[in-house]
């Protein structure tokens, strides 16, 4: 597929796609963390939040993850997830337009 590769051109650690249930479909950049503990964390975090998106109203589209050095941007759609991991300080409209309008052509074709 190979889709990914334009998240890193932005200056994305690591991309990722992957199924709700935490499998590995895709995988660019950077290989830490392992693809497949990310995977595995992200579907967890997910699960976890269900209550309360649907206390907010509804079901989990987007969400973010930050550390002293990093962000992990995800953006749910259809059953997957495509996540980012950024430094601090990179450009975070940019790549989540970026993961958005991937989302939109992966839902096409997945």
């Amino acid at each position: 597929m190979k889709m990914l590769e334009t998240l890193v051109s932005l200056g994305v650690r690591q991309a990722i796609l992957t199924s709700q249930d935490g499998l590995v479909i895709e995988s660019a950049g950077k290989e830490t963390p392992e693809p497949e503990l990310l995977a595995a964390e992200l579907a967890t975090l997910a699960r976890a939040s269900r209550t309360l998106t649907k206390s907010l109203g509804g079901d989990l589209r987007r969400f973010t993850i930050a550390t002293e050095h990093r962000e992990i941007l995800v953006v749910v759609f259809g059953g997957y997830f495509l996540g980012a991991v950024v430094e601090k300080g990179a450009d975070r409209k940019s790549i989540g337009n970026e993961l958005s309008r991937l989302a939109l052509r992966l839902a096409q074709t997945i």
